[in-house]
């Protein structure tokens, strides 16, 4: 009874018919199965062969070349098919389209740096204030050797001459000396040293260095030249006190004369220097009188 109900049922039908319909799906496919394995297995062992031989045979008249085989001598026929391929394709180009240069006309490698920054710190600790040159400019000598008294030849009292001594008394009557006249330096190169004139010829040292003394009551110290010759001669004096006197022709003729007053001028040392006109040196006599 439930079986025959289900039978009638629309819903128990369709489930018949699917389970029919299904079953035969089932089987198609297993009978599809059986008979394409063997061809499977078949047409893959050929495959496989004409991969290994370097052939692939088609339904063609006609074999196409897959790759060289070792085995087989390249100028032969090949197996398989009924001959040759008449009309080989030429080996192809092995590099038909070479990569072309990526950069024909690269440009030049740039500067690495062309204007690399500079050292940031290229000496961190300079030194602020270096030595400078110890002494680029030294001073010169402060004390250079000084010349020797009288080296131009001027009159100087820095040197001595013939010690004489004379007092009042003893002058009252002259005091007389022999003496040479004339020197080498021209007065008129000594203009720097204040000379009352610059006639004469005359050495740097003096003639006679007198030492004066007991002077009192008289009025006057002469000093002059005296002789029978041609001698022209020409007179300098720098009394005790530093004054300066100077007489050309003072005296008789050609000779000179040079007088002191007060006589206290003339108290200590007196320096005398007998020179010539002329550059020539002659003999001659000086003469020291009191008046």
């Amino acid at each position: 009874m439930v079986y025959q109900r289900f039978m009638t049922n629309e819903d128990g039908a369709v489930t018949v018919d699917w389970v029919v319909v299904l079953g035969a799906l089932v089987g198609l496919g297993v009978a599809v199965s059986e008979t394409s394995t063997a061809a499977l297995s078949s047409h893959s062992g050929n495959i496989e062969g004409e991969l290994q031989v370097g052939q692939f045979e088609t339904a063609w008249d006609a074999n196409l070349q897959l790759q060289p085989n070792a085995d087989t001598d390249t100028g032969g026929s090949t197996t398989g098919g009924s001959g040759t391929n008449p009309n080989p394709d030429p080996d192809p180009d092995p590099n038909p389209d070479p990569d072309p240069d990526p950069d024909p006309n690269p440009d030049p490698d740039p500067d690495p740096d062309p204007n690399p920054d500079p050292d940031p710190d290229p000496d961190p600790n300079p030194d602020p204030d270096p030595d400078p040159d110890p002494d680029p400019d030294p001073d010169p000598d402060p004390d250079p050797d000084p010349q020797p008294v009288g080296a131009d030849g001027c009159p100087t009292p820095a040197l001595d001459g013939t010690a004489g001594f004379g007092t009042g008394i003893g002058m009252w009557s002259p005091d007389r000396y022999s003496v040479s006249a004339g020197g080498s330096t021209q007065l008129s190169a000594c203009g720097s040293h204040g000379f009352p004139s610059d006639i004469g010829y005359f050495d740097a040292r003096p003639t006679m260095s007198f030492n004066l003394s007991d002077l009192d009551g008289y009025n006057r110290v002469e000093i002059e030249t005296r002789g029978s010759g041609g001698c022209d001669t020409v007179l300098m004096v720098r009394d005790a006190q530093g004054n300066w006197y100077h007489n050309d022709d003072g005296g008789s003729g050609r000779y000179s004369r040079v007088n002191i007053s007060p006589v206290a001028l003339a108290t200590g040392r007196v320096d005398v220097w007998v020179g010539t006109y002329g550059a020539d040196q002659c003999n001659t006599t000086l003469e020291m009188e009191t008046w």
